[in-house]
């Protein structure tokens, strides 16, 4: 029999159920495929905030400072778009990177299936988390730009404290609803992916949808800084937006920004907008794709419950080709069988961790990023693409460095640390073959695939013999790059212990982004004067090829003796003793 009192204790246990599991799902949000550790995640989320507080602050500022002494004619709420642009691009980038951890995975669901939760408790609380961790972000954006917003403004409507507060209160709840807009966004995104596309098939191709999400937002993040440097007016057009033309109608509808805009002046009382009336369109998406993240995670939550417990059957189409043609590969490369092993072990394990793919991925990224953002500020596409110039020419030096640096970071992470007793018990005298074997496996598994990629595209441009040049060229400068990145690297990769922070890339970062653009621009000028000569192109590869075996010698003659395989990281000293030594008569005591 149902009592009052068996209510009030379910509703009590369902709500302390439910702090519980919203505090259990937001400790999660910190340990991604990006970044593992959780303390490490929680201190660069730390800084990140602060980093965004200080540019939207100042970005703030170069939009508003005008209207110290320029009045406001009802022309701010463009600044007011584009900063909303902004923070939409970047909260629209956190959850690409969080998107492992938005959904629960197997094992939120094996974890959590024996206990007696109810469905809606586990939904409330995982939306729940992911408010929390969206407010944490727009607290960080929005902290350092309010004040403008209150400062500049008001007094060219109203002297009226009252105004300024109403100003204050807009400002907030807009910017705040613009940001959670953007995060479930892709919430939804993945939730429907998952709803429509089944577990396998989504596990199948997550990876990709994700790297090409994380392209896109940075490639928008790094156009929209472009524009900015070119005006405002290339943004927000206002004499196409005064024309309520077809276009520009369907824009209005089509635009979210334009949505939170309009709640923003429509909170402050301005409807003189030309796209009035879409504040609706805000508040309907926002309910809309609440409702969708409950139903598409409950979806999900169920389809997760069926098919726990079954292991996925491994495909063997072509088995017995594959089996051959690695034979074949084995005994013209990996003849030696300690490099046979690492080679396998960092082919397998990049290929089958979502964590070591991902943080690759998001160096990639920055790379196509940059890539996209010369070119813009460059404008060489008014020149025409085909040009063979210092732009084009960087192109894959830029995308093999990134390549090559993100693969140099994620090679440090282990993916289990008991994996590296094996590669102990067995260690050998000659330790150039456990390198030799990851060098081969970033040639011909990383490299060789990148620059056969960017021969087919540059083989539609420039044709077949300026294609093959510049593309040697650049595999020919990666690899050398890489021996350099690799010179002093003495762990078997993915398999050491590791120490988050001894890059030390907030102090000097500058000194790397100098050596990078050093690289890219005598790198591409080099190619430049190569390719108006090509007979020198032999030269150059002798002297590259004498730099490598110089480098080669000395690991062999000297590193690799004095040096054996890290497989522990020690932590550095809390005290420092100065370097100080007893006399020789104490020491005995």
């Amino acid at each position: 029999m149902i009592t009052l009192k068996g209510i009030i204790i379910s509703i009590r246990n369902e709500i302390v159920q439910y702090k519980i599991l919203t505090r259990h799902f937001f400790n999660r949000l910190f340990q991604n495929d990006v970044v593992d550790f959780e303390d490490q995640m929680k201190e660069r989320t730390i800084a990140i905030i602060a980093f965004l507080a200080i540019f939207s602050g100042l970005l703030t500022f170069g939009f508003l400072e005008k209207y110290s002494w320029i009045p406001d004619e009802g022309t701010s709420w463009i600044e007011k778009c584009a900063l909303i642009i902004f923070f939409m691009l970047v909260m629209g980038f956190i959850a690409v990177l969080e998107w492992d951890v938005i959904i629960p995975d197997v094992r939120d669901y094996s974890n959590l299936t024996p206990l007696p939760l109810r469905t809606r408790t586990l939904l409330a609380a995982k939306f729940s988390s992911l408010s929390m961790f969206v407010g944490l972000f727009a607290l960080g954006l929005n902290i350092l730009s309010i004040p403008f917003f209150v400062l500049f403004l008001p007094q060219w409507k109203s002297q009226s404290f009252l105004y300024a507060v109403n100003l204050f209160f807009a400002h907030v709840l807009s910017m705040f609803l613009a940001c959670f807009f953007a995060f479930f966004f892709n919430v939804i995104l993945i939730g429907i992916l998952m709803t429509f596309l089944g577990h396998k098939l989504f596990n199948r191709i997550s990876t990709l949808i994700r790297s090409l999400l994380l392209v896109a937002h940075v490639l928008l993040l790094f156009l929209y800084m472009r524009v900015l440097f070119v005006g405002l007016s290339n943004i927000i057009p206002l004499e196409k937006l005064k024309a309520n033309d077809f276009v520009t109608r369907h824009l209005y509808d089509l635009f979210p920004p334009f949505w939170f805009i309009d709640l923003y002046e429509t909170l402050i009382g301005n409807t003189d907008l030309p796209f009035h009336g879409n504040y609706n369109f805000a508040l309907i998406g926002l309910l809309v794709m609440i409702g969708v993240f409950y139903l598409t995670t409950g979806l999900s939550y169920r389809r997760y419950l069926k098919r726990l417990g079954f292991a996925q059957r491994k495909s063997t189409h072509f088995k017995r080709l594959r089996e051959s043609f690695v034979s074949i590969f084995n005994w013209f490369f990996l003849r030696n069988p300690i490099q046979r092993a690492v080679f396998q072990f960092y082919g397998k394990t990049l290929k089958e961790s979502m964590f070591h793919k991902m943080r690759l991925m998001a160096y990639i990224a920055i790379g196509i990023g940059i890539v996209a953002f010369q070119f813009a500020i460059l404008d060489i596409m008014s020149e025409g693409v085909i040009g063979i110039n210092k732009t084009t020419l960087s192109l894959p030096l830029i995308l093999s460095f990134f390549f090559l640096l993100g693969l140099r970071g994620v090679v440090n992470m282990p993916v289990s640390l008991d994996a590296n007793w094996i590669f102990q018990l067995t260690e050998v005298q000659k330790r150039r073959h456990y390198f030799s074997g990851l060098r081969k496996g970033v040639f011909f598994l990383n490299l060789l695939p990148l620059f056969l990629i960017i021969f087919v595209f540059f083989l539609f441009l420039w044709g077949g013999t300026t294609a093959f040049y510049h593309c040697l060229y650049g595999l020919i400068i990666s690899v050398l790059l890489m021996e350099v990145f690799f010179l002093s690297f003495i762990k078997i990769p993915f398999a050491c212990s590791y120490l988050p922070g001894k890059e030390k890339l907030q102090l000097f970062w500058i000194v790397y982004l100098f050596l990078f653009l050093a690289y890219v621009n005598i790198m591409a000028w080099i190619e430049q004067e190569l390719l108006r000569a090509p007979s020198n192109f032999l030269a150059f590869y002798s002297v590259i090829f004498l730099i490598i075996l110089g480098i080669r010698i000395y690991q062999l003659l000297f590193f690799y003796r004095h040096n054996k395989v890290k497989y522990e990281e020690r932590l550095e000293p809390v005290l420092v003793d100065l370097g100080y030594k007893a006399p020789k008569h104490k020491r005995s005591t």
